[in-house]
């Protein structure tokens, strides 16, 4: 057998010795400079702009947050002791949970195609070429842990040194869960754990939830102060006891633990980033693709079209099932079936339930229909994704022989019944039948919109704006089905009575699905 016939093996003497990562990146570096368009001026300014804004919303933010965080230091009653101790153990779980399915959704380390192509098939250190990548995943995630736990114990009236210690711990467990979602991302089986495991804490965070909404409490907000502390942000009494108390103690225990397991679990799995696969790589960056091009074009249900597309190309295939029925019923069945091909999807909706308990368990009774809608919304969206292809595929909607506007019927079915389900399970935080019928027929009506919405129009003369020109059709592109929501939910935020709860909901309920809608 001549050499031609054998396995080919990489020879540096017939290619020349193999350029490091560092040398790759200089040189691509070098090239992007020279191509450049675009004056140092121009630069600055569009940086200046930004930190600008970033500022501006800073000081504002901090000073609600300071304000709050004033007035939960000087609420000294039972219900907000059972707020303060409850809390935690909602948002950390929370946040974990929302870290995972986030970064495993992206990737989380992404890669462009070019990259993928050009870059991670040549015998260049790969892991050397993913390390700037994996770095700005924990920088983002170490600086989303920072101000999300400085927040949160802000709201719960702590002094400036609780705030800054449980900043700290926060960010290290979100590091440490950025972490491990990049060591799942090496393999199909070990994201499915962490999937389940971020599963596993909305149930977590769902617990406290539930137990604090049905404690009978009066209104958290309306007890009288009894000690007013001023500014909790200001430095404690003096003194080494005053300072440190066992509490505080340890909360920065607790933190440098987690900042060291977080800081040596990064440098680990730096060492690793070699087995992550091409696939995963690519894939992510095709999604942040995706997602960039949806969110220049406003349209909201696209991010979740780029989502659920990149999840069935890795998933690859299923197993396919025998239809029933024929015309309406059997699209009936197969928008059942292809629910329950992403479990996963229904058990974040169940999870979203903890969000109006949560609320109602400030409380806060007056936005429990507001948050019950909202997070509602968000659960029920995703079930209505075969809707949207139907609406936006002229020709598959020929093929179903049905009328747009039936269609829209028939498939809105299943997630209508998944709706009035997920209603009746919050009704307990609602409080009122009438006010769980507005939020059900609200939730529904503004989903179905927004999945049968035409695509953004570009038509008409375009519109001066600091971004640039944009097409006017683009800016109610957002508000599709949000509009029908709110509208659903007037009657509840003016307090009407209850024939109006059910009135205006049920007149908008029938003229969104007596009216067809637009497909061109």
């Amino acid at each position: 057998m001549s050499a031609a016939d054998g396995p080919v093996v990489f020879d540096p003497a017939d290619f020349g010795a193999i350029p490091s990562s560092r040398a790759l990146r200089q040189w691509m570096r070098t090239t992007r400079r020279r191509h450049a368009d675009r004056s140092f001026g121009q630069i600055f300014e569009d940086v200046y702009l930004v930190l600008f804004t970033l500022a501006m919303a800073g000081a504002s933010g901090g000073n609600v947050v300071r304000h709050l965080n004033s007035n939960a230091a000087g609420c000294t009653s039972s219900a907000c002791g059972e707020l303060t101790a409850a809390l935690p153990w909602i948002v950390v779980p929370l946040l974990l949970a929302t870290t995972i399915r986030v970064l495993l959704a992206v990737g989380p380390v992404s890669a462009s195609r070019a990259t993928g192509f050009w870059l991670l098939a040549t015998p260049v250190d790969r892991a050397s070429l993913l390390r700037p990548a994996y770095r700005m995943v924990i920088a983002v995630v170490a600086v989303i842990g920072l101000l999300a736990g400085a927040v949160s114990w802000a709201l719960l009236g702590a002094f400036w040194i609780d705030v800054l210690e449980a900043a700290v711990l926060i960010g290290a467990l979100l590091v440490c869960a950025a972490v491990a979602a990049v060591w799942a991302q090496q393999t199909t089986q070990r994201s499915r754990w962490a999937l389940r495991l971020a599963d596993l804490l909305l149930a977590v965070a769902a617990v406290p939830a539930v137990l604090l909404a049905f404690q009978p409490t009066e209104d958290r907000f309306t007890n009288e102060i009894v000690v007013i502390q001023g500014s909790s942000f200001s430095t404690p009494p003096s003194g080494l006891a005053a300072l440190m108390t066992p509490q505080e103690a340890w909360l920065l225990a607790v933190s440098g633990v987690f900042l060291t397991a977080a800081l040596a679990l990064a440098f680990v799995t730096a060492r690793t980033l070699d087995r992550l696969s091409r696939t995963s790589v690519i894939a992510g960056g095709e999604l942040l693709a995706g997602l960039a091009g949806a969110a220049s074009s406003l349209d909201i249900s696209m991010l979740g079209d780029v989502i659920a597309g990149r999840h069935w190309r890795l998933k690859g295939r299923v197993r396919s099932y025998r239809g029933r029925g024929s015309n309406g019923a059997a699209i009936v069945h197969r928008e059942f079936r292809r629910i329950l091909r992403w479990p996963r999807r229904l058990a974040v909706a169940f999870g979203l339930l903890v969000v109006p308990y949560a609320v109602h368990g400030l409380g806060v009774h007056v936005l429990v229909p507001v948050a019950a809608a909202i997070a509602g919304f968000i659960a029920v969206r995703p079930l209505l994704d075969g809707l949207r292809t139907a609406c936006r595929s002229a020709g598959l909607a020929r093929a179903m022989g049905m009328d747009v506007r039936d269609l829209r019927i028939v498939m809105a079915v299943v997630p209508g019944l998944f709706t009035a389900l997920w209603a009746v399970l919050a009704y307990p935080a609602i409080g009122s039948a009438a006010a769980s019928f507005a939020v059900a027929v609200g939730i529904i009506s503004g989903t179905v919109r927004q999945a049968s919405a035409r695509p953004p129009s570009y038509a008409g003369p375009l519109l001066t704006s600091p971004m640039g020109a944009i097409p006017p059709g683009l800016f109610s592109q957002p508000f599709r089905g949000f509009d029908l929501l709110i509208l659903c939910l007037a009657p509840v935020l003016l307090n009407l009575n209850s024939l109006w709860l059910v009135a205006i909901p049920t007149v908008v309920l029938t003229l969104m699905f007596a009216i067809r809608p637009k497909t061109d």
